[in-house]
Order: structure tokens, then C-alpha cells, then sequence
């Protein structure tokens, strides 16, 4: 599913789906992990299921993650084929190192409890 930002609403939505922190931890989680579960997401976010769903269900509206099912789990990723402004933002998350040191900083301890398991999947 690819999104089309062809107007002002659609960027504008763009916008506030990378506004809000959560979001933002969401994509940098992807970034580093290729792909997620909603409880691996909730277990580093530490906020409720439903919260964890409501953002990845905005994600996925605006184009930037889709999923796949794995047994009973939904498993969440980036979407490859995005506008090049999403790419943008999405490259920014992953290699400015400002920005890593920030998440990283910020979600380290739980982060690294899955990193393994997550790069023992690739």
C-alpha cells in the first residue's frame, strides 16, 4: 500500500504522523529492527496495547508501515517504496547519529533487550 501525497492534507498528515513521539520511537524501532511485533513495541514504549496498535493503525494509514502475519502475531515494518520525502525523514532517523543517541538514550534499556533476538531473525 503506497500513499500519494498529492495535496496539502496529505502532507500535512504526513507531518503529524511524525510529530508525535511514540510515532517517532515506532519508526526508529523499525529502522533498527527490520520488523516488530505489537508487544515487542508496547514492551519498549511502555504504554498500553491499544495505544501501540492506535499509532502503528496511523503509520499504516499514511503509507509508512505495513504488516505481515507470523503465526497468531502481527509483525509491523517500513514500507520499502515511499515518496522521497518519507525516505527522507525515515534516512534521518536511522543515520544521523544526533538522533540515534536520542532514541538510543531514551529507549537503550529496553531496546537492547531485543536487538539480539531481532538480528538472530535476519
Amino acid at each position: 500500500m503506497e500513499i500519494i501525497y498529492s495535496s496539502i492534507k496529505d502532507i500535512e498528515g504526513l507531518y503529524k504522523s511524525l510529530a508525535d513521539e511514540s510515532r517517532l520511537k515506532i519508526l526508529f524501532m523499525l529502522t533498527e529492527m527490520g520488523e516488530a511485533c505489537v508487544r515487542d513495541i508496547q514492551q519498549v514504549l511502555g504504554v498500553p496495547q491499544p495505544t501501540v496498535s492506535r499509532h502503528l493503525g496511523y503509520l499504516k494509514r499514511m503509507g509508512l508501515v505495513d504488516n505481515h502475519r507470523k503465526g497468531k502475531w502481527n509483525y509491523y515494518f517500513i514500507l520499502k517504496q515511499q515518496p522521497e520525502v518519507v525516505k527522507h525523514h525515515i534516512a534521518l532517523l536511522r543515520n544521523v547519529q544526533a538522533y540515534r543517541s536520542i532514541f538510543f538514550h531514551d529507549m537503550q534499556s529496553q531496546l537492547s533487550k531485543l536487538m539480539p533476538r531481532a538480528k538472530a531473525k535476519r
